[in-house]
C-alpha cells in the first residue's frame, strides 16, 4: 500500500504550520506522477519543491536544483525565508 502521507504531504503540513501566510498546495508532476509542493507568497512564485531522496530541493524558480533541509519543519522555514515570509522562531527548551 502506498504511503499517503509522503514527503510532499509532510512539507505541506510543515509550511502550513510554520508559515501559514504562504499559499501551499500539493500538485502532481504529470511527467513523473510524483506529488510535489507548490508555494507562493505575495509576488514570489509559484515555485515547486520536491523530495530528492535524501532532502527537499527546489524544483523550479531562481533556486532550482538547490537543496533544502531534509527535515520538513526546517525546510518549511527555509521556504518561507526564500519567499520573504516570516516564520515563527523555534520554541526554546525549558
Amino acid at each position: 500500500m502506498r504511503d499517503m502521507f509522503g514527503p510532499a504531504e509532510k512539507s505541506h503540513a510543515a509550511v502550513r504550520r510554520r508559515a501559514p501566510q504562504v499559499a501551499a498546495a500539493i500538485v502532481l508532476d504529470e511527467e513523473s506522477g510524483v506529488r510535489r509542493l507548490r508555494v507562493t507568497y505575495r509576488d514570489a512564485g509559484p515555485y515547486i519543491v520536491g523530495w530528492g531522496g535524501t532532502a527537499y530541493e527546489w524544483r523550479s524558480g531562481p533556486a532550482s536544483g538547490l537543496p533544502l533541509p531534509a527535515d520538513a519543519e526546517r525546510a518549511a522555514d527555509s521556504i518561507a525565508a526564500a519567499l520573504g515570509a516570516l516564520a515563527p522562531p523555534e520554541p526554546s527548551d525549558p
